[in-house]
């Protein structure tokens, strides 16, 4: 059984390249289609996310369509949209064993543009599961891919990589905000600012159980559209300063030259808050919080360089996992391939006796028509001296494959075995 990889990633190819490549999840099934019409005989799983377009085949060698038939395919496909033409030669392609240990390394995040990021985990059960539902993963397929999500896993079990977190966003909420909030689910946010980092913090809160958000913002609009989507309310942007009289956690993420919210706001409402503790994070550059804020009793002040700060630390404690989520990958991807020659030696044993019992009956039976009328004893004994003779000459080939298999390296036996009892000729 042959595996393999065609595709490109963030390492190997330009954005422009990568969005030709992008497949939609509509996409990629009229993309399976056109393959299982194509190559019926060929099992197919497309993975396509923003940092990678990865398509993983798997059939019997003499199945298998050219590398150059493959990459074509794809490359048409990809082809039809996008600002960059995709060439065939831009794909790489990993074959067997390589192939297998890099989709469990990219399932484990070992191969993602930011260490240790979650979101590819149940990417790649979207791609399985829409390969599943066209029906173009097969047994193989089915099983590489239950074997990546099992050693994803015991990366995540066994190591510390998900443990640390590595964005601003992530480490404002999992390192600051959760170590001076025992829990959020009774704490009101006020954001202020609707662009991309309010937006990546405010999914971290909501994943950490907060669940009364206010989104204030220069436009109205963008601040209902971003309220909106997390269950929160938008407020007007000049009554910010009232807002925050009722709020635990300020995020400010806005690209105002200055400070919003300065010593004297928070001095004009500092009477209403009876001592509260208030968590404020100022994710901009420049500063949108007055760092005088940070001397008010019960003020916890963090600027962007405090979060760098932590984001280094946890990416130095990333790194140091990463020989200990290596060694599980090595783990899983042996124990992957065994099973995966041990059918394949199965596979041949199992036709090379069948293919032997029929020669053996034939040949049973013509003994048996050539002698005449027999006691049922003496038939009895001609069968069963025959079915010996199978056992005794199938045992020393079956022990080798087996024994060969156990050792990781049955791949040339078979090829021989194969060549030797012409089984591909037989298939043709």
């Amino acid at each position: 059984m042959k595996i393999c990889m065609f595709g490109i990633d963030h390492k190997t190819a330009s954005v422009a390249v990568r969005e030709s490549f992008a497949f939609s999840a509509d996409e990629t099934r009229l993309f399976l289609d056109g393959w299982h019409a194509s190559f019926s005989d060929v099992e197919a799983i497309l993975l396509s996310t923003c940092n990678r377009t990865e398509l993983y085949l798997s059939a019997q060698e003499d199945s298998f369509p050219g590398d150059g038939a493959v990459a074509s395919f794809l490359t048409d496909a990809a082809g039809r949209r996008g600002e960059t033409p995709p060439k065939p030669d831009q794909l790489h392609i990993l074959l067997g064993g390589d192939a297998v240990r890099h989709l469990f390394s990219v399932a484990a995040s070992l191969e993602s543009m930011v260490l240790g990021e979650p979101q590819i985990l149940a990417q790649i059960k979207e791609a399985y599961n829409i390969a599943s539902e066209e029906g173009t993963a097969g047994i193989a397929l089915h099983s590489l891919f239950q074997n990546a999500l099992k050693a994803a896993k015991r990366v995540s079990v066994e190591t510390e990589l998900f443990r640390h977190r590595i964005s601003l966003p992530a480490v404002a909420v999992s390192d600051f905000a959760l170590e001076l909030f025992e829990k959020l689910s009774d704490k009101r946010t006020l954001v202020l600012g609707a662009g991309e980092m309010a937006e990546e913090t405010l999914r971290y809160l909501k994943d950490a159980g907060e669940k009364e958000i206010v989104v204030a913002n220069r436009s109205r609009e963008k601040a209902e559209t971003l309220a909106d989507r997390f269950g929160g309310r938008a407020a007007d942007w000049n009554a910010r300063v009232t807002e925050l009289a009722a709020a635990d956690l300020v995020i400010a993420a806005t690209g105002a030259g200055e400070p919003i919210v300065t010593a004297d706001d928070y001095r004009s409402i500092a009477s209403k808050r009876s001592d509260r503790p208030l968590f404020m994070v100022d994710l901009s550059v420049p500063r949108n919080l007055d760092e005088r804020l940070g001397r008010f009793p019960n003020v916890y002040l963090y600027s962007i360089d405090d979060l760098e700060e932590a984001c280094q630390r946890n990416r130095k404690a990333r790194e140091r996992e990463i020989p200990k989520a290596n060694r599980v990958i090595a783990q899983e991807t042996e124990s992957f391939l065994k099973e995966l020659r041990l059918r394949d030696s199965g596979e041949l044993i199992g036709e090379l006796r069948r293919r032997w019992n029929t020669v053996k009956d034939e040949e049973v039976q013509r003994l048996l028509n050539k002698c005449g009328p027999l006691p049922s004893e003496t038939e009895s004994e001609i069968r069963y001296a025959f079915d010996r003779l199978i056992n005794k000459l199938l045992h020393a080939p079956m022990r080798s494959l087996r024994d060969e298999s156990q050792e990781g390296k049955p791949t040339r036996l078979l090829e021989a075995m194969f060549k030797l009892f012409r089984f591909q000729d037989k298939q043709q």
